[in-house]
């Protein structure tokens, strides 16, 4: 068989396909509404952790990809929607034919109107048909555009973590540096999204073409545009592929922001989720009642509200303000070279075991000491007006929060309310003060 008569074959094929899409469309969108929407409360846990543990570049990637699930469910349930409207449209066709607007009998005014404006049945289910298939196009060739996007931040992040891991240069450097880079990248991505959003309007003028160009290939390299750029141009040659995509994407940008802000307050006084205090309780300083996987610790967090043991559980969640503030407590525990950068961790691959627990040296087992002497010295544990001896030891909740961990003796402690307060350091005015942090109330009834 002659390359012709395969092409002429694959296109007979093709053409074939095409008028068959609507049931993949249907069976692909079930799959992948169904995939997406289990997919939400894991990656919006997983952000949580990246936040609470501080890891910039998985804050990056959780958070585009709660953006990237949330505006996809919304396009494809859309596209569902209005394909079972096609499918409707279609089934009524055969039963009905096309519209027949004498048998209506109106006045001769809505006649003409309805025949201008509503014409034949089939030009509906045709601009039905077209709006699904675009639709369903659109959907996909967005997750193209949202990885493209966590490349280029990737990128970008890991090629600042490399430049401020560099000694040789000094800080000032590399802060103008940084400033620099920040500016030319935010002027090319300003131009290479102008040309986006008005379907190449930078590529027909031939001398603007020739300096845009570089830029336009620069972002294709970095963005991987070689995995949707057909996709993309065969869609804005369209059209009405182009005003869908200029209609849809902000009006469910619109309505995610409107469901999201618009609420009624249920009281003048009282704020949902505010923080602990003597007179509120977050369910997040309470162990016991963070049900969901979703619930991180709000900065410390006790076994229960309700105590019915002679002692409690007091959990503090680490950031490196609280590292930071060790250190400014006794400089003799800052290292000479900051660890808490972006590196890659070769050892992790030269264990078969990724489960496999690690065993510190001497050395580091006695800093590690060192670190929580000064931690037991920095911290003030009361409970009411008395303060409580503590002895912390690092470890991690159930959700991975890393963080410090004391049990505190009640045996001589009264029935009845109190209030925990922990005194730590903290920010004020760029300079660390000691004052009390967090208030946790409780009731304390023996058994």
């Amino acid at each position: 068989m002659s390359n012709d008569e395969r092409k002429l074959n694959f296109k007979k094929w093709l053409d074939l396909l095409q008028q068959e899409t609507w049931q993949l469309e249907l069976l692909i969108s079930g799959f992948a509404i169904f995939g997406l929407v289990q997919s939400f409360e894991p990656i919006e846990l997983a952000h949580l952790k990246a936040i609470a543990n501080e890891k910039l570049i998985n804050q990056r990637l959780f958070s585009l990809l709660q953006g990237c699930v949330s505006i996809l469910t919304m396009v494809l349930i859309l596209h569902v929607i209005l394909r079972g409207v096609w499918i409707g449209a279609v089934g009524l066709r055969y039963v009905s034919g096309d519209i027949d607007f004498d048998d209506l009998k109106y006045s001769q005014k809505f006649t003409s109107f309805l025949e201008k404006k509503v014409g034949p049945f089939d030009r509906y289910i045709e601009r039905l048909e077209n709006i699904c298939s675009s639709l369903f196009a659109l959907a996909f060739l967005m997750l193209f555009f949202y990885l493209s996007i966590f490349i280029f931040s990737f990128i970008y992040i890991a090629a600042l973590n490399i430049l401020y891991s560099i000694d040789s240069i000094p800080n000032d450097k590399k802060i103008i540096i940084n400033a620099v880079v920040q500016l030319f990248l935010g002027i090319f991505t300003i131009i290479y999204f102008i040309d986006f959003i008005t379907g190449g309007i930078l590529k027909k003028n031939r001398l603007v073409a020739k300096v845009y160009f570089p830029i336009y290939r620069f972002f294709g390299f970095l963005t991987l545009a070689f995995l949707y750029r057909p996709l993309l141009y065969n869609f804005l040659d369209q059209k009405r592929g182009k005003w869908i995509a200029l209609f849809t994407l902000p009006v469910l940008l619109i309505f995610s922001v409107f469901v999201g802000t618009f609420e009624k307050p249920k009281s003048n006084y009282i704020l949902e989720n505010q923080s602990t205090s003597s007179v509120y309780a977050n369910k997040l300083n309470y162990e016991d009642q963070m049900l969901k996987d979703t619930d991180m610790v709000d900065y410390a967090s006790i076994s229960s509200m309700v105590i019915d043991k002679p002692y409690v559980s007091l959990f503090i969640a680490y950031n490196n303000f609280k590292e930071d503030a060790v250190f400014w407590y006794d400089s003799i525990l800052a290292p000479k070279q900051d660890k808490r950068k972006f590196s890659f961790n070769l050892s992790k691959f030269a264990s078969a075991n990724p489960l496999q627990t690690l065993e510190p040296d001497s050395v580091t087992l006695s800093k590690q000491v060192n670190y929580l002497k000064v931690l037991n010295e920095l911290y003030e544990i009361r409970i009411d007006s008395t303060a409580y001896g503590h002895e912390f030891v690092f470890t991690t909740n159930k959700n991975d929060r890393l963080g410090f961990k004391t049990i505190l003796d009640l045996k001589y402690l009264e029935r009845g309310k109190h209030a925990l307060h922990i005194v730590g350091p903290q920010m004020e005015e760029n300079q660390f003060m000691i004052d009390t942090t967090r208030t946790i109330p409780f009731w304390y009834f023996p058994d």
